[in-house]
């Protein structure tokens, strides 16, 4: 049997008066005993959470490939996904041409930091949502970091000026049919978020 150690993706957040997150690390552990398979639809669709048992469920059912959501997003009450909290001031803009285009501002994601081989960062889905507030989201459903990140230098929602916003990012993480992790596995990405003034 394959065998796969913790995975982990550490989140460092930009902290500034006008940008609160509420997580500091996104936690995939494919080792942790957790019990029965948990199943999440942020988007419609359903994704196991990382654990033991869904990472045994997912090589009995030998798919092409699957994708699962944290097991667990530390500092967040969700426990599963990232909640920021924006607040704009009533003037000028982000300067984007997309992300931030006109009077609006852009929260941008940057990462630094390469999964190791079986996985890669193309591996790595981000999804923005909009609790609430005048903000609009680029990624309403999951896309590829690497996607994410060629959007007008990394840019996620857009938020209106004189505004504050609720934002809410999920990741997952996806395991192909074929991975082998002779031996274990571990990885870090360290993810940075900011808010693009003038």
């Amino acid at each position: 049997m394959r065998k796969i150690a913790p995975l982990f993706l550490f989140l460092t957040l930009a902290w500034a008066q006008t940008l609160n997150c509420d997580a500091t690390e996104v936690r995939f552990d494919f080792a942790a005993p957790s019990g029965p398979v948990q199943v999440v639809a942020p988007d419609g669709n359903t994704y196991y959470r990382a654990s033991l048992p869904a990472y045994l469920a997912f090589l009995d059912a030998l798919p092409s490939s699957g994708r699962f959501l944290p097991t667990q997003v530390v500092g967040a009450s969700s426990g599963l996904y990232v909640t920021c909290t924006v607040t704009t001031p009533n003037r000028g803009g982000g300067g984007g041409t997309l992300c931030g285009a006109g009077t609006t501002r852009c929260l941008r994601l940057s990462v630094t930091g390469t999964l190791p081989a079986p996985l890669s960062n193309n591996r790595v889905y981000v999804l923005g949502q909009v609790v609430s507030g005048n903000a609009t989201s680029h990624f309403p459903g999951f896309a590829s970091l690497s996607s994410v990140l060629a959007y007008d230098g990394g840019g996620l929602f857009s938020i209106a000026r004189n505004t504050t916003a609720t934002l809410r990012i999920w990741l997952l993480v996806e395991l192909l049919g074929t991975d082998a992790f002779t031996g274990g596995y571990s990885g870090t990405l360290t993810f940075t978020y900011r808010l693009q003034a003038d």
